[in-house]
């Protein structure tokens, strides 16, 4: 019991993520998005450029939702679903 619960609580701060962290990797992911932009051929500073990196923004958070869903619906059944059989046996 003591192992797992030491596991339990070493796997619950690993993954934590810091604040600042999460901010650089978020100046990262803009910073990609940028490149790629003007690897589109935008102009840094221009409403197309804003509209590429929202529209890279959009994408990005459809792939999440995507993946969420996916992932809902691939969960396995319930400890008495019907790989375990009923709950009682009468």
């Amino acid at each position: 019991m003591r192992k797992s619960l030491a596991l339990l609580s070493l796997l619950l701060v690993a993954s934590c993520v810091s604040p600042e962290e999460q901010a650089a990797r978020a100046a990262a992911q803009r910073q990609a998005d940028a490149q790629e932009c003007q690897r589109l051929g935008f102009k840094p500073d221009t409403p197309a450029f804003g509209n590429c990196m929202l529209k890279l923004r959009e994408i990005r958070a459809q792939e999440e939702n995507t993946r969420a869903i996916d992932r809902a619906n691939t969960m396995p059944p319930p400890w008495w679903g019907p790989r375990y059989g009923p709950p009682y046996w009468w």
